[in-house]
């Protein structure tokens, strides 16, 4: 079986976690092809739920009397979609409104997220899927929202997690808070990841490298990177401008004299012009004057 967007292993529920978010379903929809019960659909989302440190079911918090917590209208949508070469995939998406202390926290996105099961042809139960997507789902929420709360230990937590997506997931937010200690902390191990085992996430990683990382992290790029890649050398290429030194630049000097490959070569040009502030023709004109060495 294949997966794509999905999140491995499950979360456990911490008696000693705090703002506990309370969740209730609101909408359920299937669109087409087979369905579980829409009580069925509670049931399942209940138990994904109680598997996460920071959301419960709705249900919990009446039991417990004390009626203080703040109810989040969730919606499940699910798309069962017939596939050829397989027996079916699944597409699954939860979305939970998003709790007052986190809006700011989460930039105007939705606490939302969506996954694929993709299928091999022969029996499979939707009932046991759709519980497999949605602990996949409230995994995915929780990483979110710890990050959106700056967790302690959250970010080399989940940079360190088996699933591919939750580890993109993870250098993404990395990259676009790279200002922030937690990210500029993790370069270390964002530089390790290079060699993942996921193409999308080895070049995320030499991308947020890239902006998270200095001088001192061209050697560990260089030394990870596949150069018979063209979507890695390009992807390094721009992170090497960023990081910038002395061993950038004999890099990127040398790729811009001896690249075969048109777009390649434009591509180490204009990572050289950035980090040397030249000016496009004035750079252009000494680069390819010089020719292959």
């Amino acid at each position: 079986m294949a997966i794509a967007l999905g999140l491995a292993g499950s979360g456990c529920r911490s008696d000693a976690s705090v703002d506990t978010y309370y969740v209730r379903l609101t909408s359920v929809d299937h669109h087409g092809g087979s369905h579980v019960p829409e009580e069925r659909a509670h049931a399942i989302l209940r138990r994904s739920l109680e598997r996460t440190p920071s959301f419960a079911p709705a249900e919990r918090d009446q039991r417990s009397g004390a009626g203080s917590g703040t109810i989040l209208a969730a919606s499940l949508e699910y798309r069962v979609l017939p596939n050829p070469d397989r027996g079916r995939d699944l597409l699954v998406r939860l979305a939970i409104e998003t709790p007052r202390d986190l809006v700011e926290a989460l930039e105007g996105e939705d606490l939302d997220a969506t996954v694929l099961l993709e299928r091999e042809a022969g029996d499979v139960d939707l009932d046991d899927d759709l519980q497999l997507a949605a602990d996949r789902l409230a995994r995915i929420l929780q990483a979110r929202t710890d990050l959106a709360r700056r967790s302690p230990g959250a970010v080399a937590s989940l940079l360190d997690d088996t699933d591919p997506q939750l580890v993109a997931l993870t250098l993404e937010w990395i990259r676009d808070h790279h200002d922030e200690a937690p990210a500029h902390d993790a370069a270390d191990r964002v530089a390790l990841l290079i060699n993942h085992a996921e193409s999308d996430v080895r070049l995320l990683a030499i991308e947020t490298l890239g902006v998270v990382g200095g001088p001192q992290h061209v050697g560990a790029l260089l030394e990870r990177i596949e150069l018979n890649d063209a979507d890695q050398v390009q992807r390094t290429y721009e992170a090497l401008a960023r990081l910038g030194g002395n061993e950038a630049r004999t890099f990127l000097d040398f790729a811009a004299r001896n690249e075969d490959e048109p777009d390649l070569q434009a591509a180490a040009e204009h990572a050289l012009r950035r980090l040397d502030g030249h000016s496009d023709a004035s750079l252009i004109d000494a680069v390819r004057g010089r020719g292959h060495r």
